[in-house]
């Protein structure tokens, strides 16, 4: 058996890496930070317009099936230009530039003039319908460790809008995020294993930080991937938030697409129709004690069933998962309820009832049956849905738009093509000469590799360097080094200080000076940091540090003598009652989110719960609680957990 980690010549992969600029907006002088006052709403829908070609795209297609209303909170650094009320102003100098010092890291060709194009967008995350993306580099080449990547563009666009919550029928989006600079880099398909493309992920990360305008924050960065596998076809995978789940996503995916073409060698030899008939089974007795069905009967809605002519077994068997993805593209049109023979007896249905609904439907030995609870006058998107994905079912891998979840993917949209680009008016060429392009390449950043070679030869570990340049505190561990000396002692500290969310330089180097001065002893420099604020005369010297379990207390020596103290530095040691009360609260107060993204939103409020119990309790203790009380929240709405 093949590991999915290890370099395969069937395996394609490319990324789409995503990096928000400092400073204004791409398109006003609004300030790209997140805005937190609101000021007002205002509603919108969109509708599909004809790209370039005069074609309509089909992925925007399929999202205005959806019928959507789209609400939008303007706040205090969004203004007509992200209403869609005003056109937009030139991109600013400094946003620019950094774009192009990207593409010239990145070894790319810069064209002779930035043209914006409009990319349609109709799933309400930008106000008019469109983002506005334009090329800046082209043809790049990229060397990691092990190979050399190309880079196919790269590409200066606006940042979306943030979703505030989704109901039925309605969107809420915030402006406060909209507008904000993106740089986007697109590599080409040279990437052999999931493993392979976390490495150049972090690779380019690290030299794209180099420019020192990419923002710090975690939600900052985003990577989208490509990824086919040989007898399939490119899927698009949107929304990889770390690192660490480049890898993950990647392997459930080819193992998905493995799937897929499996399946379509066994549908070969088998008599498979697309000739959908549906039948109304809402009157019928074989639903009785299923509550997934009495409850939408109940809602006004029908339950209909119909043959899936040759699925038998493929539906939902072993690795073979036909079923979930006609679910997620019934699902993704707002047609729930879907279940097919392959996962029954179940919700509620027996083996008796199963069998008479087959009989009912003219189902033979190789034939499946599916059964749809939906309002009747979707029966038509129904049967267009399911005949389409039956049919792309004997080619194998379709070509697809899928997000990237806690345990893979799920669809999103069809694959968009050209038809959905065509120019920007709003906006002029600008040009970008010789002599503007030589002064920009002149304030090109060192390389990661001299950047790292220049903190070793302070006597800064390698390995640390290289963390230093990652989480961009290097100024700082280079400073620390000059001032104090001991780089292995700064660059270790260092390292704690910035592990934090919120780093304080300022009180990292007033320690660090006591440390200097033999007022602190090295082994406590770190827990002084991390266990809070204090205050020390300078004839006062810790000797040492000492926790127990009612906290932190110190040894002191000073004119006096040497005695023990802990008031003054006592870690709070709350009750669990305490642990409880911040988990509840964080669970009250984002009850919408857990419906919505379901075990997904666990990482976001633990997060928020983390913030709060500042290293009171342990995070096995925290994360135990907190899934408990999501899990809670599922079960009450009836969702699955």
């Amino acid at each position: 058996m093949r590991s999915l980690n290890e370099e395969q010549n069937d395996v394609k992969i490319g990324l789409e890496i995503h990096f928000q600029v400092r400073g204004r907006k791409l398109f006003c002088e609004c300030r790209g930070e997140e805005g937190k006052m609101e000021l007002g709403t205002f509603a919108r829908k969109l509708t599909v317009v004809s790209g370039e070609k005069s074609e309509k795209d089909v992925a925007a297609l399929q999202e205005s099936m959806k019928g959507k209303v789209f609400e939008y909170i303007k706040t205090e650094n969004s203004c007509l230009v992200e209403m869609d009320e005003e056109p937009p102003h030139l991109p600013g100098k400094e946003t620019l530039e950094t774009a192009i010092i990207v593409s010239l890291i990145l070894g790319s060709r810069i064209v002779d003039n930035v043209h914006f194009m409009r990319k349609i967008v109709i799933d309400g995350s930008n106000t008019s319908g469109f983002q506005r993306t334009g090329i800046v580099g082209l043809h790049g080449s990229f060397k990691t460790d092990s190979k050399s990547i190309g880079i196919t563009s790269i590409t200066l666009e606006e940042e979306a809008c943030k979703k505030v919550k989704e109901e039925e029928g309605r969107v809420v989006y915030s402006l406060d995020r909209l507008g904000i600079p993106l740089i986007e880099i697109s590599t080409d398909p040279d990437i052999r294993s999931p493993r392979e493309a976390r490495e150049v992920a972090q690779s380019i990360g690290l030299a794209v930080k180099q420019s020192g305008m990419i923002r710090r924050e975690a939600s900052s960065i985003r990577q989208d991937l490509n990824v086919s596998i040989r007898g399939g076809n490119r899927v698009e995978v949107k929304g990889v938030q770390s690192l660490s789940q480049i890898e993950k996503v990647l392997t459930k995916e080819i193992e998905r697409q493995e799937s897929l073409l499996e399946i379509a060698d066994v549908l070969k030899d088998r008599h498979v129709s697309t000739d959908l008939l549906l039948e109304d089974l809402t009157a019928s007795t074989y639903f009785k004690n299923s509550e997934l069905f009495t409850k939408g009967i109940k809602s006004g809605k029908r339950v209909y069933g119909f043959t899936l002519p040759g699925l038998s077994g493929v539906l939902n068997k072993g690795k073979y998962r036909l079923g979930r993805e006609i679910a997620e593209r019934l699902r993704v049109v707002g047609i729930g309820g879907f279940i097919h023979s392959d996962e029954l007896p179940n919700y509620g249905i027996e083996e008796k009832e199963k069998l008479e609904i087959s009989k009912k439907l003219g189902a033979n030995d190789e034939d499946a049956f599916g059964l749809v609870v939906l309002e009747a006058n979707r029966i038509e998107t129904c049967i267009e849905i399911v005949q389409r994905r039956i049919l792309e079912s004997l080619k194998g891998v379709p070509a697809e738009t899928r997000g990237a979840t806690e345990n893979g993917t799920k669809f999103l949209r069809p694959l968009p093509g050209s038809s959905r680009m065509y120019p920007e008016t709003d906006i002029p060429l600008i040009p970008l000469d010789s002599a503007y392009l030589q002064d920009v390449e002149s304030r090109i950043p060192p390389t990661v590799e001299q950047r790292v070679d220049h903190l070793e030869s302070l006597g800064i570990p390698r390995q640390e360097a290289f963390n230093s340049l990652w989480k961009e505190y290097d100024d700082v561990l280079e400073s620390f080094v000059k001032d104090y000396g001991n780089s292995k002692m700064c660059a270790k500290f260092l390292s704690v200080v910035y592990s934090a969310e919120s780093p304080d330089a300022d009180r990292a180097r007033t320690l660090m000076a006591r440390y200097s001065r033999g007022n602190i002893p090295s082994e406590s420099l770190e827990s002084l940091y991390l266990e809070g604020e204090f205050k020390l005369s300078e004839n006062r010297k810790i000797v040492l540090v000492r926790h127990d379990s009612n906290g932190l207390s110190l040894v002191m020596h000073d004119q006096e003598g040497t005695r023990e103290i802990g008031l003054d530095f006592r870690i709070k040691n709350e009750s669990n009652q305490e642990l409880i009360r911040i988990v509840e609260n964080v669970v009250r107060d984002n009850e919408e989110l857990i419906r919505e993204k379901g075990e997904a939103s666990f990482k976001l409020l633990m997060g928020s719960v983390m913030k709060q119990v500042r290293g009171q309790f342990e995070g096995k203790e925290i994360s135990e609680l907190l899934a408990q009380r999501i899990k809670g929240v599922l079960v009450k709405e009836g969702n699955k957990v």
